[in-house]
């Protein structure tokens, strides 16, 4: 059995990374999560991540820690992706000087994720052999449709009676009088 492929998700949301935590490891990523910057950096001292995604918005430097993973030996060719609630020139400038792979708008979706990183990323790489080919929590589901309700005659329900259709009734509502016992 070989190792599964190891991702590295700095986020300060909890629910955004419980999210992708689940998400990954549904299609076997090993997943280290970390809350910060500097978090991020002691997992890439650890190992080599196949992926590092990155918040803009963390508490102790999502720009800082890019800079110093890419620089880790392993992490010259590994996407290391910048998230951001709001895209700009700016950030995309600051993303192509600090050494970031791609940045991707919130929200977004695993299948987003692997499309930002696929130009980057050879195709025999365990990355993508590895990623999910569809389905998860991120994609739309496909429900059942359901037959459409059949009338038939003599079948009784909370509408119909002997397959006709009860009148509804609404009336005011009905005051009971209080009981007094002595």
């Amino acid at each position: 059995m070989s190792t599964p492929p190891v991702i590295i998700i700095a986020e300060p949301d909890p629910m955004i990374s419980s999210v992708l935590r689940v998400e990954f490891s549904h299609w076997g990523f090993a997943v280290l999560l970390a809350s910060n910057g500097p978090e991020a950096e002691d997992y890439a001292s650890q190992t080599v991540a196949h992926l590092v995604v990155l918040d803009t918005r963390l508490h102790f430097g999502a720009y800082d820690a890019c800079v110093r993973i890419r620089r880790r030996q392993g992490y010259a060719t590994r996407p290391i992706v910048l998230t951001t609630h709001e895209p700009s020139k700016r950030i995309d400038a600051v993303a192509d000087k600090i050494g970031a792979t791609v940045v991707l708008p919130k929200p977004y979706s695993v299948s987003d994720l692997f499309s930002a990183i696929e130009p980057f990323v050879p195709s025999d790489d365990v990355l993508l052999t590895h990623r999910p080919k569809g389905g998860g929590v991120s994609e739309p589901r496909q429900w059942a449709v359901a037959p459409p309700p059949s009338w038939q005659a003599g079948a009784n329900s909370v509408l119909t009676r002997n397959g006709r259709l009860l009148p509804i009734v609404r009336g005011n509502s009905v005051k009971v009088p209080l009981m007094r016992t002595t």
